[in-house]
């Protein structure tokens, strides 16, 4: 099992069997044994492949347990103690953002947490819970959808995000399964979705009509350094400013 993770992450990143072997400092052979089984890689060899392969730390645990061994970082839910002093850093900048736009995303971009002016501008009308979901919002019929003014090109935007996340984090994480759900979607097709567009653009505006008033953003994304926890790892700040 872990001898097939390891090919699929190889290929995902465009890597032969030599160019894992150099990254990892092993030889070709060693790698060709891991990936037919023919030979069991010890916890410090998984680390190291997983390490060439620039997997992200919660595919690394996954890595480790298809190895038969125990993960080694932690794997906490938002709401956990151990993610106390994330979500009091995440307080604070939603605090201060306010009453302009910020959210809380995890990989999948659900959303974690919102300020009041994130909930104002989506008019969810009530706190924000992991139901909340920045793709579906965007691209599944709705007022969302019906408010963005220039609704194809942050599509296409938030698609190339997507391809980016899924492109890092595998076809199998749960931002494969809502950006396959977002390409479900009514336009979605005819979005030219391998055309370059908004060449010439430094930022990408957000134009959103609300009750007749239209308003204009730009977004930064801000997340967390040297993290050690997977979660931690993937929770990304989303904030609007007045364009």
């Amino acid at each position: 099992m872990v001898g097939g993770m390891l090919k699929q992450w190889r290929r995902l990143r465009g890597m032969s069997q030599l160019d894992l072997a150099l990254s990892a400092e092993v030889s070709s052979r060693h790698v060709s044994f891991l990936e037919s089984g023919r030979a069991r890689p010890s916890a410090e060899m998984v680390r190291r492949l997983a390490e060439a392969l620039a997997m992200p730390l919660r595919e690394r645990n996954g890595l480790l347990v298809a190895a038969g061994f125990a993960p080694v970082f932690g794997d906490n839910d938002w709401t956990s103690p151990q993610m106390a002093e994330i979500r009091r850093a995440a307080g604070i900048i939603l605090g201060a953002h306010d009453p302009s736009p910020a959210l809380v995303l995890d990989a999948a971009f659900n959303v974690l947490e919102a300020n009041s002016g994130a909930m104002a501008l989506l008019g969810a009308g009530a706190p924000a819970a992991p139901s909340l979901n920045l793709v579906d919002l965007v691209f599944c019929p709705g007022p969302v959808r019906d408010g963005l003014v220039n609704w194809d090109e942050v599509a296409l935007y938030l698609m190339h995000r997507m391809r980016e996340g899924v492109r890092i984090r595998g076809p199998q994480s749960p931002l494969g399964a809502v950006m396959q759900r977002a390409l479900a979607q009514p336009g979605v097709s005819q979005l030219g979705l391998g055309a370059h567009t908004n060449q010439g653009l430094v930022l990408l505006p957000v134009v959103f009509n609300a009750g007749g008033v239209e308003t204009r953003w730009f977004t930064t994304v801000t997340s967390f350094g040297a993290p050690q926890d997977a979660l931690a790892e993937e929770i990304t700040i989303e904030q609007f400013y007045p364009a």
